[in-house]
Order: C-alpha cells, then sequence, then structure tokens
C-alpha cells in the first residue's frame, strides 16, 4: 500500500489539490483574499461557526455587553478541523487542510475497492470519477435536471459538508467491509463504530440513520450461523453505545443548553402522529413509484449476478446492497421513533447519492469482469484518468474565469478595502444587513455588530425582533416598510422572501408537513401553495396573518428611543429596504464606495467629515 500511494495516490491528490487552487489565485483582478474565499467558496454561512468554534465560543452574540446567551448546536465533528487549522493559519488554514480531505477521500476509497477486488488503476479510475462527479454535474449545467443535479452531493470539498462529513460515512463503510464473516467482532471494530457513529450524529445526522440501519443489517448478515451466544451480542451492542455516547457528550451538552428558537430557525420539526403519517406516506410513495422500482429492480439484479459469480468480495458486495436498503429504511424507520426532524429533504438526497454510488460501482464491476481479459486493460484506465485530469483543470480553468466576472465581488472588496482604511476599533458598533459583509467583518475579529443573520447568533426570537425594530427606528423607516420587509412574497416556485430567510430562516417554513404553530391564516393563493407543497419544501418561507399583525403591532407600539449607536453603518444598495431609509445628517456624513456600497462615518470618529 505504501508503494501504491507513493507511486499513484500521492501524485494524483497533490495535482488535484494544485490545479484547484492554482486557479483559484490565477487572477488579474486586485481582490482582497477573504473576498475571494467568502464569493467563491460554496456555505460561506458555515465561515462564522469556524470562527466560533476556533475561539471556542458557543454563544456568540456579536455584542460585547451580551454574554449569557444560550448556545448555538454547531455541528462539532464537520467543523473541527477547519476550526482548529483556522485558530492556526488563518484562512489559510483551510487551504491546507484541503489536501488531507483529498488524500482521505482516495485512501478511504482505494483501500475500499482493494477488498472489494479492484485492481488499483481501476480503482484510481472510479474514484477520481466519484471526485469529480459534481463538477461534470456542474460544468454541464445539470444541476436544474431533477436528480442529476443531487448526485454532486455525493461529495465534493464543499466546506464543510460534505467535504468532512462525508468522510465519516465512507469511513464506516471502510471499515465494514474490512470484517470478515463468521469472525468474531473484535471490542476494538465495534468501538470505532460507535465513534464513527457519534462523529456522523455531529456533522450531518442523515448520514448516521442510514449507516445505523446498514450496520444493523451487516450486522446480522456476518454473525448468522455463527453460533454466538446471547451475551456476545448483549457486549456487542453496549460497546458500540458506550462509545458513542462517550463521544457524544460534547454534542448532548450543547443541545441540552442550545436555545430554542435557534433549533425552530434551522427547521426543527415536532413530529406528531399526523405528521409522521404525512412524511411516511410521503416517502412510501416514492419508494412505491416507478422511477424507484425501476432502480431497485436494477441494483438488485446487479447485485444478484455479482454475487453470482464470486469473483468479488461476497461481503463487499452484500454490504454495498446493504447500503442501498439502509438508505430507505433508515429514513422510515427515523421517522417513526424520532420525535422531530429537520429538513427531511435531506433524507431524499441521501437516497439519490447513495443509489447513484451503489448503482454505478454494480456497473463497473460488471464492465470489468469483461474488461479483465483484455491484455491493455490497464492502459486504457490511465488513459481515462489523464482526460479526467484534463476535464479537471479545465472545469477549474472556466470557473475561475466565471468568477473573474462578478462586478460585485469586485466592489465588495472595495468596500472592504475602505473599511480598513478606517482603522475603526475592533469593539465599534457596526450595522450592516449584508450577510457575506457581517462574515467578513466578523472573520476579522470585529465584535460588535448591530445585527447579524438569524442563524449566526444565539438570541432568542423576541430579542432578534426587538433589534429588528429598533433599527426600523432608527433609519426612520414606517410601518409600511416594516410591512414590506416583512411580507410573503412569491419567488418562482415556491414563496420566500429573502429578508425572513436571513433574518429568521426557516421558522415560518410553510408546505403540507407544517407551518408556523399549525396556524392556516393564510390567503388562499398561500393556502393553495402550501397544500400542494411537499413534506420536503422546508426552505418555503410563509408567514401567517396574524403573526404579520403581530409583528407590527410590537412595531407600532415600540418606544421610539434610540438603543443603537453605531459608528459605522454599511448599506447594499441593492437591498430594496434601503431605498426609504433615512440617517441623521448631523450626526454622520456620507461616502458612496461604488454602485453597490454606501458607508455612513459617525461623525465624531472620523476626521475626513
Amino acid at each position: 500500500m505504501k508503494k501504491i500511494f507513493l507511486i499513484n495516490l500521492l501524485p494524483l491528490c497533490i495535482a488535484i489539490f494544485f490545479i484547484k487552487w492554482f486557479f483559484f489565485f490565477n487572477t488579474t483582478l486586485d481582490i482582497d483574499f477573504l473576498t475571494k474565499f467568502i464569493f467563491e467558496i460554496k456555505d460561506w454561512q458555515y465561515f462564522t461557526f469556524i470562527y466560533n468554534l476556533s475561539n471556542l465560543n458557543f454563544n456568540p452574540s456579536y455584542n460585547p455587553n451580551l454574554t449569557d446567551l444560550k448556545f448555538i448546536p454547531l455541528p462539532l465533528y464537520s467543523l473541527l478541523y477547519h476550526s482548529i487549522f483556522f485558530k492556526f493559519f488563518n484562512i489559510y488554514g483551510f487551504i491546507i487542510l484541503d489536501i488531507f480531505i483529498i488524500l482521505s477521500f482516495f485512501i478511504i476509497f482505494f483501500n475500499f475497492f482493494k477488498i472489494l477486488g479492484l485492481a488499483k488503476i481501476e480503482s484510481i479510475f472510479l474514484i477520481f470519477l466519484l471526485f469529480c462527479t459534481s463538477n461534470i454535474i456542474d460544468f454541464f449545467q445539470l444541476t436544474n435536471v431533477r436528480y442529476l443535479g443531487i448526485l454532486g452531493d455525493f461529495y465534493n470539498l464543499r466546506v464543510p459538508r460534505p467535504s468532512i462529513s462525508h468522510l465519516y460515512l465512507f469511513s464506516f463503510f471502510l471499515l465494514l467491509i474490512s470484517i470478515k464473516k463468521d469472525n468474531e467482532l473484535k471490542n476494538g471494530v465495534l468501538i470505532l463504530i460507535g465513534i464513527l457513529f457519534s462523529l456522523m450524529w455531529g456533522s450531518f445526522y442523515y448520514n448516521l440513520v442510514a449507516s445505523g440501519i446498514t450496520f444493523i443489517i451487516y450486522y446480522f448478515y456476518l454473525t448468522y450461523n455463527s453460533n454466538q451466544n446471547l451475551f456476545k451480542y448483549f457486549k456487542d451492542i453496549f460497546l458500540v453505545l458506550i462509545s458513542f455516547i462517550f463521544f457524544s457528550i460534547p454534542i448532548i451538552y450543547l443541545i441540552i443548553n442550545s436555545e430554542p428558537d435557534w433549533l425552530i430557525r434551522v427547521g426543527l420539526v415536532e413530529l406528531d402522529f399526523s405528521k409522521k403519517k404525512i412524511l411516511l406516506i410521503h416517502f412510501i410513495k416514492k419508494i412505491l413509484s416507478i422511477k424507484f422500482l425501476i432502480i431497485f429492480t436494477l441494483i438488485t439484479s446487479c447485485y444478484l449476478f455479482l454475487k453470482s459469480k464470486k469473483i468479488y468480495k461476497k461481503e463487499g458486495i452484500n454490504l454495498l446492497y446493504f447500503i442501498f436498503l439502509g438508505s430507505f429504511l433508515g429514513p422510515l424507520i427515523f421517522m417513526i421513533v424520532s420525535p422531530s426532524i429537520s429538513e427531511p429533504y435531506h433524507f431524499a438526497n441521501t437516497l439519490v447519492t447513495l443509489s447513484f454510488f451503489i448503482t454505478l460501482t454494480f456497473f463497473y464491476l460488471i464492465l470489468q469482469m469483461y474488461l479483465s481479459n483484455i491484455s491493455f486493460n490497464s492502459k486504457i484506465f490511465k488513459v481515462f484518468i489523464f482526460f479526467l485530469f484534463i476535464f479537471y483543470s479545465i472545469y477549474n480553468f472556466s470557473l475561475s474565469k466565471k468568477n473573474e466576472l462578478s462586478l460585485h465581488k469586485m466592489n465588495f472588496s472595495q468596500l472592504v478595502a475602505e473599511v480598513k482604511n478606517v482603522n475603526l476599533d475592533k469593539n465599534s458598533e457596526i450595522l450592516t444587513f449584508d450577510g457575506k459583509l457581517q462574515t467578513y467583518l466578523i472573520l476579522n475579529d470585529y465584535k460588535n455588530l448591530t445585527n447579524t443573520l438569524g442563524i449566526f447568533t444565539s438570541f432568542s426570537d423576541k430579542m432578534i425582533e426587538e433589534k429588528l425594530i429598533q433599527i426600523f427606528k432608527f433609519f426612520d423607516l414606517n410601518k409600511i416598510d416594516f410591512y414590506n420587509f416583512l411580507k410573503n412574497k412569491k419567488n418562482g416556485w415556491r414563496y420566500i422572501n429573502n429578508n425572513i430567510g436571513e433574518t429568521f430562516y426557516m421558522k415560518y417554513q410553510a408546505n403540507n408537513l407544517t407551518t408556523y404553530k399549525k396556524s392556516k391564516d393564510f390567503s388562499y393563493e398561500e393556502t393553495k401553495y402550501i397544500l400542494k407543497s411537499s413534506p420536503l419544501h422546508s426552505q418555503q418561507l410563509i408567514i401567517p396573518s396574524f403573526e404579520i399583525k403581530r409583528l407590527i403591532d410590537k412595531f407600532v407600539h415600540s418606544s421610539n428611543d434610540n438603543k443603537i449607536n453605531p459608528e459605522l453603518i454599511i448599506i447594499n444598495t441593492n437591498n430594496l429596504l434601503t431605498k426609504n431609509l433615512s440617517i441623521n445628517t448631523a450626526l454622520y456624513c456620507s461616502k458612496k464606495i461604488n454602485e453597490d456600497y454606501i458607508i455612513y462615518f459617525f461623525k465624531k470618529d472620523n476626521l475626513t467629515c
């Protein structure tokens, strides 16, 4: 393995790493480095979580006077490594960590396919193909094609999911395939399984659900006819549970002490009998659909065919099929036993991606059966690997050119350069509605932000409402402005008001599974959309009429006393909210940075005013 690693895997992984970051940095534009990260690395919303975990801050308020808040239950084990590297190397730690992530993916799957019975070159091509799947889908603009767009979620380098979270899942697969049938499961293996379960729970619990059922099926397959006594079964269960619980202690502690409103903002829904019924009926209908039955028949036929040929490791072929079974049985069992759920569409996505992985692997194994006798078989796959690498290079080159065309990114970079020139104290209060700018400021250690995106802070909903009203009063905005900020808006195939999404995230999700406080207080058009919406559409947001009225009444009856005193106000002129705001020119002077941004300086602190 060491020789193969040095000759084949290591050079390829280094080349992949080099290509990605070479084209990332290969730009003629003078753009701030952190700006490039925020605009070009997917899921920038996680960056503040990484920053806070690196500082062991689990209840961020971004207000030096507010420290006694409940916790945010961060996905600890998906953020952990980026947080450590960020602590020591700042944002450059993301780059350093990337090479280890790429290596881990290739090493895990190389060993997996080696145990399964694939030759090394054939394995490397399949691994590289799996790695490039998301790039292929993106390059050929297939993201909006039903199901195809989801396949990219099997694996890519998006921070931190799936780049970290799915490595736990793949490590679990590798551990299981390493176990020989009829051999007694060793204590160390069982403890490792419990640890991996904990890591999956603390990063992306949907993987745990599929893995848990897969393990149960595989465990009884391994121990069937083994004459294992009852004590051994209880001992195995105990070892898995005790290691799972021990490594889950930080997660449990955060959940127990978490802000309940934050959990609702990220989409947590309590499951009563009626809601369980809605979800189960939806998933069962999908499982019994013609499309899924075709996939099920296809995978089962390939499984039985490969099993009959006895070419590849029998335990590995069985494991792959059990993973497929776990991907759809797991969600069904979870919905029956769990008291709550969040973003259930991830279960459907996991089913699609794992079905893709199993189908592709089975097809590849069957193809290899017929190609293995060809004398130049390995040379063919070396050529395929070469062309796949060329494609990966072209993809990253085209992506870098596409990213260079972002005028908003250039304007953002101009803005942050101006903010740096102000030389503002890190504890000075800054007001902006721009989520990416808030992220930039937080990662640069600015500690006093008047408001942030609703998922960034462990504020209660009441605190967020009061802060929002204070800001509206500060800008001399009126009741109509506040209503326009709140009102439900249809955008494409769904209702979603981005103002509400940024402030309360999924608190007001509305579909045929749930609405805010189980309300039916919606307009006819809104009700129609709610009833026909899939229970998986967690990100459709519709506020009930009574809740809009409550918030407006709260705004009207709130004091006009100014409770905020920002020293710097940064306005994104693309936000419609900014069209009507009024800023006291006796206290603030303005500077237009570009067509996207205006800065207002507190006159007392700025000598240029």
